[in-house]
């Protein structure tokens, strides 16, 4: 036996011992890797969602409003449909201040024998739209013909890459990147696609617009680009003033709720996460001084057969880094396991956009989370290390201790 491999055998021989550091150590690097891990697929799901909005005023028929707000199709994925003249597009335009709008429009497949699945659907003009395309060239750069849908991140990509909407077959020309919004479970297509896909619902029995309206001449929301110098609140006055039976909702105020949700969310998380960690540094604290205690006989026999006290703290560092790493290593892998099968039904149950991060990311917040657990891990195993120095070896053997 060297005086290398005794930490080693320390571990082994208390089973017991090194089992409770091991615990304390896995919860230490579990919490703070695990909340960082949450909260980072928060923020970047914001910040996604943000991106897709891409428009300062969104206008929306004022039955949006009341009915189900547009909102939450970005958000929850929600299905819905609601629509408003044309014409309003020419309304918005001219008035100072807009620099761009495009169109969208919206309806949803049945969850029937006529469709594969019941999604959100989600038409824009190619000519104009400066919200969709720019996300959609990550995953797909050619254009979109007319009967070409674009399917999100959550739609199963079938074999034969066509839906069956209201008994047709429509191909699936890309799956777009996650986004962690709502916008993960809809299909894209352009608004020629759109109204066939509502041509074909009517045609058995589903009707999307009163007998009254055509297809042709709705559309369901108005992406506004205010120009440069001029003020989004004064615009969506404007707007909202002589645009009859519409509202302009701003963008920031679709995102500002989950921002302040995010914001109460993230404090619980930080404030769970210190408690956890103060609990486990003051135990960890604790359990070093009983150990100096219990093996004050241990370091005195080590001192008489020639080991230096600065040996003795070196053993107890080195024991402490074993068992902190093996710990920190252990508590990451279990946050991975808690977040990565999981990270939907979290999502879910916490109704806010969750993107989560990409593998650089995940694997920076793991090298800090393990280096930051077993720096403070090893902190507590120095005051034990420090007591070491103090030790009398006459003093302890003539005690018998």
């Amino acid at each position: 036996m060297t005086f290398s491999s005794l930490p080693f055998i320390n571990l082994l021989g208390k089973k017991g011992r090194s089992s409770a550091l091991f615990v304390f150590a896995m919860l230490l690097s579990f919490s703070l890797f695990g909340g960082a891990l949450i909260l980072t697929s928060l923020k970047n799901g914001l910040k996604s969602l943000e991106l897709r909005l891409g428009a300062d005023i969104i206008v929306v028929p004022y039955e949006a409003r009341t009915k189900v707000s547009a909102d939450t199709i970005l958000n929850q994925g929600n299905r819905t449909y609601f629509y408003m003249s044309k014409s309003n597009l020419e309304k918005v335009s001219a008035i100072e201040g807009v620099e761009r709008v495009s169109p969208q429009i919206y309806m949803c497949s049945m969850n029937a024998g006529c469709c594969s699945v019941s999604l959100q659907v989600i038409g824009f003009d190619p000519e104009t739209d400066f919200t969709i395309q720019p996300w959609v060239r990550q995953s797909f750069r050619e254009k979109l013909g007319d009967g070409d849908i674009l399917i999100g991140s959550k739609v199963t990509l079938t074999e034969n890459r066509k839906l069956r909407f209201f008994d047709k077959l429509w191909n699936i020309a890309a799956q777009l990147e996650e986004t962690g919004t709502g916008l993960d479970n809809a299909i894209f297509a352009n608004v020629n696609t759109v109204r066939s896909l509502m041509t074909a619902a009517e045609e058995l029995g589903y009707g999307f617009v009163n007998d009254k309206s055509s297809a042709s001449s709705m559309i369901s929301t108005i992406m506004v680009k205010v120009a440069d110098g001029y003020d989004i609140d004064s615009i969506a006055s404007q707007i909202q003033r002589k645009v009859r039976k519409t509202q302009a909702v701003k963008a920031k105020s679709m995102t500002s709720g989950i921002s302040d949700s995010l914001s109460g969310f993230s404090k619980i998380i930080g404030i769970l996460t210190a408690v956890v960690w103060f609990l486990c540094l003051f135990i960890l604290a604790v359990v070093s001084t009983l150990i100096i205690n219990e093996r004050k006989k241990e370091f005195a026999i080590l001192r008489v057969m020639g080991a230096s006290q600065k040996k003795l703290s070196h053993l107890v560092m080195a024991e402490s880094l074993l068992v902190n790493a093996a710990g920190g290593f252990s508590g990451i892998l279990l946050a991975l396991l808690f977040v990565l099968p999981f990270h939907t039904l979290i999502k879910n149950a916490i109704a806010l956009p969750f993107l989560f991060p990409k593998f650089p990311i995940v694997l920076a917040l793991l090298i800090t989370s393990l280096a930051l657990s077993v720096l403070f891990g090893c902190l507590t195993a120095s005051y034990a290390a420090h007591k070491i120095s103090k030790v009398d070896t006459g003093v302890i053997l003539r005690e018998g201790n």
